[in-house]
C-alpha cells in the first residue's frame, strides 16, 4: 500500500476497512481455487462467514484422519479454496487424507461442481455479532467502529463477494440434493454430540465408536478453545497482514471458550427484520430466519 499513513495500523472507519479489504486475496488465488476440478468424493464446506465453518473443518478433518491433530492451523489441512494459494497451498494438489476437503465462503453457483457439499445457515443477528467480534482487533482498531455502524454500513450494505442474503437464496434450492448436507448452526449447537456421526455418514466414512467419540470430543468448543492456536487464521495473518497494512499481534480467534450474547438495539433488529423480508421473504416465502430454519432438513434430529 502506497500511503504511509495507512501502513501498520488498523482501520478506524468502515471506509478505511473496506479499502484494505479490497486486497483481501490475490486474483491468482481466487482463480486457482475456482478452477479446481472436483473429484466425486471431494467435500466442500461452504458457508457464509461466522456460521460454523471452522467447526465443520475440524469435524471433517477429524473423521478422515481418525483424529489427527498434527497440523499447524486447520486451514493448512482443509484449505480455504479462494485463498489457499496466498498462504502457499496449491488447492489442486493431492491431500494426505481422503477425501480431499476444502473450506469456502461461496454461493452454490461459484463452487466447482461434481463433489459433495456441506453448508450451514445461521441467524443473521448472530452472524452479525460474531462477525463484528471477529473483525475487531484484526481489521479495525478496537472501539473505533460501533456495532451499529458495522451492521448498517458493512454487513447490511453487502460484504464482498457474496452477501448473507445471497448465500440463503443460492443454497435454499439445494438443501435436499443428495450431494448436499444442509445444517444450521443452531442445530449443530443443540446436537453437537450427533454432528460427527451425521457428517461421517454423509461422507460414506465408516468409523468405530471410539473414533467417533474422539472426533466428537476434539470438535467440542472446550477442546478447540484449549487449542485456539490451531483455529485462529494465523497463517493468513502471517501471509497477508503486511499487504493489508495491519500491524503484528492481531487477534483472530475463531473459537470462544464460552458462548457470548450481544444485544442489538431495537431499531437495528427492526431494520434487519425488514431487510430479511425484502431479500428473502419476497423470493422464498419465509418471513424470518426461524421459519426458514423450520423448513430445512433436520439430519441432526435437533428439532424432533
Amino acid at each position: 500500500m502506497s500511503d504511509e499513513s495507512t501502513l501498520a495500523r488498523r482501520p478506524r472507519s468502515i471506509e478505511e476497512m473496506a479499502g484494505r479489504l479490497k486486497e483481501f486475496r490475490t486474483a491468482e488465488a481466487l482463480d486457482r481455487g475456482l478452477s479446481v476440478r472436483a473429484l466425486p468424493d471431494d467435500v466442500f464446506i461452504s458457508t457464509y462467514p461466522k456460521s460454523g465453518t471452522t467447526w465443520l473443518q475440524q469435524v471433517v478433518h477429524g473423521l478422515r484422519s481418525r483424529g489427527a491433530m498434527d497440523f499447524d492451523e486447520i486451514s493448512a489441512v482443509v484449505p480455504w479454496l479462494e485463498s489457499a494459494l496466498d498462504i502457499g497451498i496449491d488447492p489442486h494438489a493431492d491431500q494426505p487424507w481422503s477425501p480431499r476437503a476444502f473450506k469456502a465462503h461461496l454461493v452454490w453457483e461459484r463452487l466447482p461442481k461434481g463433489g459433495r457439499y456441506i453448508t450451514a445457515f445461521r441467524d443473521p443477528k448472530s452472524v452479525l455479532a460474531s462477525y463484528y467480534r471477529f473483525f475487531e482487533g484484526w481489521f479495525f482498531e478496537p472501539g473505533s467502529i460501533s456495532l451499529d455502524a458495522f451492521a448498517r454500513e458493512w454487513f447490511m450494505a453487502g460484504t464482498a463477494p457474496d452477501r448473507y442474503w445471497d448465500h440463503i437464496r443460492s443454497w435454499a434450492p439445494r438443501v435436499t440434493d443428495d450431494a448436499v448436507l444442509a445444517l444450521t448452526y443452531e442445530d449443530m449447537v443443540a446436537r453437537s454430540d450427533a454432528l460427527p456421526a451425521v457428517v461421517a455418514s454423509f461422507l460414506d466414512l465408516t468409523l468405530d465408536a471410539d473414533t467417533l467419540a474422539l472426533v466428537t470430543r476434539q470438535s467440542s468448543r472446550e477442546f478447540m478453545a484449549r487449542h485456539i492456536g490451531q483455529f485462529d487464521d494465523h497463517l493468513l495473518r502471517e501471509a497477508r497482514d503486511d499487504v493489508w497494512g495491519l500491524p503484528p499481534g492481531s487477534v483472530s480467534d475463531k473459537v470462544l471458550a464460552s458462548a457470548t450474547e450481544t444485544t442489538l438495539d431495537e431499531d437495528l433488529v427492526a431494520e434487519l427484520d425488514a431487510l430479511w423480508r425484502r431479500e428473502i421473504e419476497r423470493e422464498l416465502g419465509f418471513r424470518d430466519y426461524d421459519a426458514f430454519r423450520a423448513s430445512l432438513p433436520d439430519p441432526l434430529g435437533a428439532r424432533t
